[in-house]
């Protein structure tokens, strides 16, 4: 019988996500746990080597996660990029001693490989281009490890304050990188710049003003990219 020690992580902010982690859990334990949680989305957990991270998300983690989808909505939307959303799919390999749920994934590059499908397998599979995870006050570490293992080409990583963007690279490790690999066009700068805006007008307005500025500010730069230089 497998055996759980629980660990609240108290460095945790009243208002922030709420963390426990399960230690010593292996495969079984970790499969019976997504079966007792069912088709909810939370909480979320992410698997690695015998432990399980449950996360509650906050209102500023579940605040960054709808801007940043809305952000990839709306570039894919404008410039006819094939997406298929993957949400919050929950990616696991027992080979690879590993499980994770981002926040938001996207097929983009292997959209064709699993469109019309109702079930993804990474045994047979390509995990997602895109994975995006909100850290509001969490480590997220453990997930950056198993979307490396998973060989995820491109993982976003946005807190309360930052946002970063990690590439794969040939020997296997991620290394951060000044521009999106799926969206050349646009910076890991400009992408920080947009998502922390104030919150001093509606959801709505903002999305107006990033569409605006996709419009007189990307569009051009694809066209003309010598304008950029």
């Amino acid at each position: 019988m497998t055996t759980a020690t629980a660990t609240t992580d108290r460095t945790t902010a009243a208002d922030g996500d709420q963390c426990v982690e399960l230690r010593d859990i292996d495969w079984k334990g970790y499969s019976a746990l997504l079966r007792m949680r069912g088709e909810q989305s939370v909480p979320k957990m992410i698997y690695r080597d015998g432990s399980v991270v449950l996360v509650s998300p906050s209102y500023a983690h579940e605040h960054l996660k709808e801007r940043l989808g809305r952000l990839v909505t709306e570039i894919v939307r404008v410039f006819k990029i094939p997406c298929n959303p993957a949400g919050q799919t929950t990616f696991r390999r027992r080979a690879k001693r590993g499980g994770v749920e981002g926040d938001l994934t996207y097929y983009l590059a292997n959209e064709a490989r699993i469109r019309g499908k109702k079930r993804i397998s990474l045994k047979v599979d390509p995990p997602p281009d895109l994975a995006i995870e909100i850290a509001v006050t969490r480590d997220p570490t453990d997930a950056i490890e198993v979307y490396r293992r998973f060989r995820v080409p491109e993982l976003w990583i946005c807190d309360k304050d930052g946002f970063s963007i990690l590439v794969l690279q040939p020997d296997g490790r991620y290394a951060q990188s000044a521009h999106s690999l799926a969206f050349p066009f646009i910076t890991a700068e400009e992408i920080g710049e947009w998502i922390h805006r104030p919150q001093d007008v509606s959801e709505t307005e903002w999305l107006e003003a990033f569409h605006d500025w996709v419009r007189h500010v990307l569009v051009p730069r694809i066209r003309h990219p010598e304008a950029d230089a």
